[in-house]
């Protein structure tokens, strides 16, 4: 019996995923590429096909599949495969619409034409195949520019979205009945739901793919992003419990029916917003939780409690928090230099294995991890933690995989809008990925004044430096002026030279504590000069890493 080598994907990936105003829609979309995905590797291996990249569908699946059929079965694999896809987003089309039409108005004709055309729009599904006349090398050659000539080809439709847009992808109708715009139908919807679930007033309007999302049972228990934000801070807070236990009481008499749980924990399972001093406002109760109005002094006693709380804690929480945009460096190349099924099934091995450490690391970090397909890791943290743990994913993927890996980290406010910080990330990955022989990182800092600033480094340039100067800048062992004069100085000096080591030996001088400092200003103008030449931008990048540095330790303050 003769063999083909099969390429299958499932699309779109990106813009699906990016398409959130919450972490839970990332989630969901996440997921929703992942269960699809896992759909159609069950499918193939029902049809007598042999996976090889992934080699197995355990953790997260990645949307492109390669595997080895049978050369008389290929139309027969392809089909099943896209009909499994079907099937399962059916199961998840069905659960969100039944509990829609438990939450809002009867849809009509209207509604059903919007759902309809939206629903059977959505997937971009392109296959190809390549007898095994010869080799595993040849074959997957053929096979792969043949599934690119696909893409390249494919054919978009025409589909006129009229009417208000969604709240996600601002491009698609949001769901409507001809008696009710958009506007009016999800606020009779946000009635019967949670501000979990939908903000209420019908501030936020979905289509059938935003609805899905929401209610089609995909999304685990999600943090918010402001929750991510205040993780530092929680921590800390659970040392002061009867100031927190006090905050909690007044928070739990204020909101009542309204709050609702983000996680297990016994000292504060509700969301991190309610720590930022701005949430306890009458405005940002009403649109987060649906608190119209509260009972007189309960808003009071909830603002005194917690600035009780900050003052026992001795800091604020931090506002800012990163998502984390990973990837593998040359995997295409790598997969090229698979000459056998076996070396190609060999990688994807070492992937899975990487993959199914990344939850672990970005958890001793307080983050969160959406995705996690092999050398594709898209992960949330507080700002403190971000480049630390986006360093040892990077250490451990060359580790296991034996290839170097780049990434984007953008870091935002909590109440920057999601979708354009995760679009920042993914920027910021492509900046990485230009610098010669990638194994890099670029942070991009979105600060909410307007100003974004890009900061680059490969990783073996930063080592241990930054986590020291964060640390020197935390403890007042460095003037946080320091960070200021060295980028005004840059302008001088663009090269690391030794002109800029003697700059900057003279601002260390000059801008560390008499009594705190304990460094070698000599050996840290060195280290500095040296990262600088390491550097794409030179003196000015290092200016943006050190005004980075002084960003993390002041908690994101401006």
């Amino acid at each position: 019996m003769s063999n083909a080598i099969l390429i299958f994907s499932l699309g779109p990936v990106q813009g699906l995923i990016a398409q959130a105003r919450r972490v839970g829609d990332l989630d969901a979309g996440s997921r929703l590429l992942v269960e699809l995905s896992r759909a159609a590797g069950t499918a193939i291996v029902n049809q007598g096909g042999n996976l090889i990249f992934p080699a197995n569908l355990a953790g997260d699946v990645p949307n492109k599949l390669v595997a080895r059929i049978p050369a008389e079965k290929v139309d027969t694999v392809a089909e099943a495969a896209r009909q499994a896809i079907g099937a399962k987003w059916s199961e998840y089309v069905s659960r969100a619409r039944q509990q829609l039409k438990a939450k809002g108005p009867a849809p009509d004709g209207v509604w059903e034409d919007i759902w309809e055309r939206q629903i059977g729009a959505l997937w971009e599904i392109y296959w190809a195949a390549a007898p095994e006349t010869r080799d595993y090398r040849a074959a997957y050659d053929t096979a792969s520019r043949a599934f690119d000539a696909a893409k390249r080809t494919r054919v978009f439709q025409q589909v006129e979205e009229s009417g208000l847009k969604d709240s996600l992808s601002g491009q698609r109708s949001a769901l409507r009945t001809a008696k009710l715009d958009a506007r009016a139908y999800w606020a009779q919807v946000a009635t019967n739901a949670t501000a979990a679930e939908l903000r209420s007033r019908g501030r936020e309007r979905l289509d059938a793919i935003g609805a899905v999302k929401r209610w089609g049972e995909l999304s685990v228990q999600s943090p918010s992003v402001s929750h991510i934000a205040t993780a530092d801070f929680r921590a800390a807070a659970k040392s002061f419990s009867k100031e927190l236990e006090a905050y909690r009481t007044t928070v739990e008499n204020l909101l009542r029916g309204h709050l609702y749980r983000v996680s297990n924990e016994s000292a504060w399972p509700y969301d991190g917003d309610l720590f930022f001093a701005e949430t306890l406002t009458p405005e940002r109760l009403a649109d987060s939780y649906g608190l119209e109005q509260s009972q007189s002094g309960l808003l009071e006693a909830a603002q005194l409690a917690l600035r009780t709380l900050h003052q026992a804690v001795g800091f604020a929480p931090c506002p800012y928090y990163a998502i984390i945009a990973f990837d593998g460096d040359n995997m295409g190349k790598m997969v090229r230099q698979c000459q056998t099924e076996t070396e190609h099934k060999d990688l994807s091995q070492h992937i899975i294995h990487f993959a199914g450490q990344v939850k672990g690391i970005v958890e001793q970090y307080h983050g969160h991890t959406v995705y996690a397909g092999g050398d594709d890791v898209l992960a949330l943290a507080p700002l403190s933690g971000a480049l630390p743990l986006t360093q040892k994913l990077a250490d451990q993927f060359e580790n296991v995989v034996r290839e170097t890996a780049s990434a984007g980290i953008a870091i935002a406010h909590h109440l920057y809008p999601l979708d354009a910080a995760l679009s920042a990330a993914r920027e910021a990955e492509l900046q990485a990925k230009l610098v010669p022989d990638k194994a890099s990182v670029c942070v991009r800092v979105l600060r909410r004044s307007g100003e974004t600033v890009d900061a680059r480094s490969p990783w073996s340039a930063i080592g241990d430096t930054f986590t020291q100067l964060v640390n020197l800048f935390r403890n007042k062992a460095l003037s946080s002026r320091f960070a200021y004069t060295v980028a005004d100085a840059v302008y001088a000096l663009p090269e690391a030279n030794e002109a800029f080591e003697a700059e900057v030996r003279r601002l260390l001088r000059r801008h560390r504590h008499p009594d705190k400092w304990t460094g070698n200003e000599a050996g840290w103008a060195a280290t500095l000069r040296t990262w600088a030449s390491l550097l794409p931008g030179k003196t000015e990048e290092l200016g943006h890493w050190l005004a980075f540095a002084r960003f993390v330790a002041q908690g994101g303050g401006e």
